[in-house]
């Protein structure tokens, strides 16, 4: 009994410990690429993946569905619906769409894995104090419902990636690209959570599903990660035939485990 006690007492303590963690940080401003592991697989970030487009280039690479633009912090999801909730900007079908499953490209990776990808031109100014960005919530939903206008965003679908879950992550980012037509960083959701029926007691998603990604950038205000340049635009990305291998791989538990005892003020919009 009195040893069940005690290790109960420490499991406590070590789920406590990991309770009051700061938020784990992948860094691609150091790294070209990171692999955030979630509940629902391992994601993949990379800036090697991509290169300075020049005119047309990523009108040649894909489609833009969903464009961001706020001093400080921004937020938003892809929709039909004029006016977009958030700081969605850019109105009309060319700059902010909804998508269907079916939009998106399949890819790829070690282990026969497969995951779905994603292209973010950052637009950050290229100012030493000033280059740097945050990346601190990306969520997929999946949903039979089109144009969408809710503030609640867990009221999307049904959600089926979460770079914050189980511990809270963000991507640090240096936009050393000089200006919007370039591509910055692509990333690559796993599609187990997706097609997998049953994951997480989830339905499989159908491709016929309208799918809606929310982003928001600029609430770690560590190494001045605020939002304060141009578009930060997503697209889906055409012709990848596979996920580069990434170069440098962080296993959350690591992170987690370097950021206990730091202290990094954070903040984060409702």
């Amino acid at each position: 009994m009195k040893l069940s006690r005690i290790s109960f007492a420490l499991s406590a303590a070590l789920l406590c410990s990991f309770a009051h963690t700061e938020a784990a940080v992948y860094d691609l401003s150091t790294n070209s690429s990171v692999a955030v592991d979630t509940i629902y697989g391992t994601a993949i970030f990379q800036t090697d993946a991509t290169q300075p487009a020049g005119s047309g280039f990523l009108d040649n690479k894909g489609d833009i569905f969903l464009t961001l633009r706020n001093n400080g912090t921004e937020q938003g999801y892809n929709t039909d619906v004029r006016p977009a909730p958030f700081d969605v900007q850019r109105d009309g079908n060319r700059f902010n769409n909804g998508l269907k499953l079916s939009d998106l490209s399949i890819v790829s990776g070690e282990g026969g894995k497969t995951y779905f990808a994603f292209l973010i031109d950052i637009n950050e100014p290229n100012s030493a104090d000033k280059s740097m960005i945050s990346l601190d919530s990306l969520k997929l939903y999946t949903s039979q419902t089109a144009n969408q206008s809710t503030t609640n965003v867990d009221s999307l679908g049904v959600k089926r990636f979460d770079m914050d879950l189980p511990a809270d992550s963000y991507i640090k980012y240096n936009d050393l690209n000089s200006g919007s037509g370039e591509g910055d960083i692509m990333f690559f959701v796993p599609t187990t959570a997706f097609f997998q029926d049953g994951f997480l007691g989830q339905a499989a998603a159908s491709m016929n599903d309208y799918v809606y990604l929310y982003a928001q950038f600029g609430t770690n205000v560590d190494a001045n990660t605020v939002t304060q340049g141009g578009y930060e635009e997503f697209w889906t990305v055409k012709n990848v035939q596979a996920v580069p291998e990434p170069s440098t791989v962080l296993p959350l538990l690591s992170v987690l485990g370097a950021a206990i005892g730091m202290s990094r003020p954070r903040s984060r919009r409702s």
